[in-house]
């Protein structure tokens, strides 16, 4: 072989490897680029849930109420779950989940206090949903949840409580937007977890919408993965829609 060809194939090598190492790089750097814009993801479909769900609130001026007892409307109630399932070619989804066994009760007593102009007092809430009968677009998938990851075909129940929450309320607004710290159990163990909810009152009847994020390593389970394939990603969105009656 001549010297020429001897010095082209040489320089050759280093070009190919110079390609393989830049695309080795921008590679990690788009799986990094996606798994960074999971939370931001899940965050971004809730507001644009609460947004469509405000606008059309009108908020009014309420009179003041003690102890009433409202009622979960299941028909008109949805418990969701919005995991982030990465793929290993850098594709992201978030797949989705909801039942709408939903049960539950709560009292509530609005009223003048000295934090704001009004309060409104939420004692005894408890919210519970049967975790066994969520569906996804995928019955394989939901199969697998009740069986494997999750296990809710053994602990079915999802149960959210807060004993007793003052949330100051401008002028007696039949609208609030809050931040709710409760606890919330599943298979059996409970941790405190925090709520941003947005709920009004209408016709005697209140609508609460919500979210918030878990990681399923605080319940004793690992998330959902297939080797080679996909795994699911922490924290786990949970995203309710509740309608209670009195």
């Amino acid at each position: 072989m001549s010297l020429k060809n001897q010095y082209y194939n040489k320089n050759m090598k280093k070009l190919l490897i110079l390609i393989l190492f830049f695309s080795f790089c921008s590679s990690q750097d788009t799986v990094s680029d996606e798994e960074s814009s999971v939370e931001t993801t899940i965050l971004e479909i809730q507001e644009t849930d609460d947004t469509s769900t405000t606008t059309s609130i009108e908020v009014t001026q309420l009179e003041s109420f003690d102890g009433a007892i409202y009622t979960v409307n299941k028909e008109l109630s949805t418990v969701s779950y919005l995991a982030p399932k990465q793929f290993l070619n850098a594709n992201l989804e978030i797949v989705e989940g909801i039942t709408n066994e939903v049960s539950g009760d709560f009292e509530l007593t609005l009223g003048e206090c000295d934090l704001a102009d009004s309060c409104l007092q939420v004692r005894n809430l408890s919210i519970t949903a049967d975790l066994s009968t969520l569906k996804s677009s995928s019955s394989i998938r939901d199969s697998a949840i009740k069986t494997k990851w999750l296990e809710s075909k053994i602990f079915p129940n999802a149960v959210y409580s807060v004993d007793e929450i003052v949330l100051p309320n401008n002028n007696f607004d039949s609208k609030i937007d809050e931040t709710i710290v409760g606890v919330l159990s599943i298979r059996n163990i409970e941790i405190n977890v925090p709520f941003s909810i947005t709920a009004f009152m209408e016709d005697d009847k209140v609508y609460v919408s919500g979210v918030t994020e878990i990681d399923t390593t605080w319940f004793g389970f690992d998330a959902p993965t297939k080797f080679n394939a996909w795994e699911v990603l922490n924290p786990i969105g949970i995203k309710i829609s509740i309608v209670a009656e009195k």
